[in-house]
């Protein structure tokens, strides 16, 4: 029985050791391209995306740390092989994601679950996972609850609104490679199902959510205040939807009778997606592919409104099915 116990010790220890190892592969061979991975090194980022022709090198490796973070085996094996087909790849480079995607077969054979995954938090942070808050730090008021600085007051409404915000993940934004969705806020779907608020112009507002394999996401947009706009004040709003490599999925407009809603949208694959909320005459620039490369002309309303995503699988459960 002793024996037994710290057999599995031995391999818990072992298991956290090769994670810590495969974190500085895979940002060393993110530096050694220019990829542009977050901060310091993740282990890779989950998507169960299938990769869509042409897609960069740097959105694979953001899928291969969501995928790992997110201990799903069957997709970072499928972005670990893709990335060793990049042409022009150091023969180094491609051994070490050759023996990552072995450790990661044999991970996926044990149905192996590491929790809470160092360099993880960045990545998860804001989409209800737990272990992965995403919650704001509030320097100033920790460094005054110290004794630090001067008390700082803060009154109950602040603290309250902070807080919906941490829980909407609006104090979280993705990093990505796709600049045209940038800076995307993160949405909380923890229960299969999040909202978050907002107001848009002239640009455009960006959010983030996860969403498994299959899911017939419903995402409706309820404007709750019209506003002067550039030329117009109506409450015409535009709603968006791409995957992970930026590619347009399903796209709605305010009409005479409902405001924006998209009903069933088939997501392809486990991974990151992304809604974008704007206003008439600011459209997105596709290429032949359907891929999102920019944003074209300027809105011309103005209005506050609230985004709902439903009908996707709850995010701690995404990657451990």
């Amino acid at each position: 029985m002793e024996l037994a116990r710290e057999s599995a010790i031995e391999q818990a220890v072992g298991m956290r050791s090769w994670l810590r190892q495969s974190v500085l592969a895979v940002h060393r061979i993110g530096s050694s391209w220019g990829w542009q991975a977050s901060g310091v090194a993740l282990i890779t980022t989950l998507a169960a995306a299938v990769p869509a022709l042409g897609q960069s090198t740097a959105t694979l490796q953001e899928a291969l740390q969501l995928a790992v973070c997110l201990n799903d085996w069957d997709s970072a094996i499928a972005r670990a092989s893709e990335l060793e087909q990049v042409p022009g790849m150091p023969i180094k480079t491609r051994a070490e994601l050759i023996q990552l995607g072995r450790q990661m077969q044999g991970f996926r054979q044990n149905q192996t679950v590491v929790s809470n995954i160092s360099g993880c938090e960045p990545v998860l942070a804001g989409f209800g996972i737990p272990g992965y808050t995403g919650r704001p730090l509030a320097i100033e008021r920790a460094l005054a609850n110290a004794g630090l600085a001067a008390p700082i007051i803060v009154p109950d409404r602040v603290i309250r609104q902070e807080e919906a915000l941490w829980q909407a993940g609006l104090g979280v934004t993705t990093d990505t490679s796709l600049a045209p969705l940038a800076e995307a806020q993160r949405i909380n779907t923890r229960t299969g199902s999040g909202i978050s608020t907002g107001s848009v112009s002239r640009f455009v507002d960006v959010y983030a959510f996860l969403g498994a394999a299959s899911d017939q996401a419903n995402l409706t947009l309820a404007v709750t205040q019209q506003q002067p706009g550039l030329l117009y004040t109506d409450d015409s709003a535009l709603l968006f939807v791409f995957d992970a490599n930026g590619k347009l999925l399903a796209a709605a407009s305010t009409t005479a009778a409902n405001p924006p809603q998209l009903e069933a949208v088939t997501l392809p694959t486990t991974g990151l997606y992304y809604a974008a909320v704007t206003t008439p005459q600011h459209q997105p620039v596709l290429d032949s592919n359907g891929v999102i490369t920019g944003w074209q002309g300027i809105g011309t309303s103005a209005l506050a409104y609230t985004l709902t995503v439903s009908a996707v699988t709850p995010s701690p459960a995404i990657g451990l099915r």
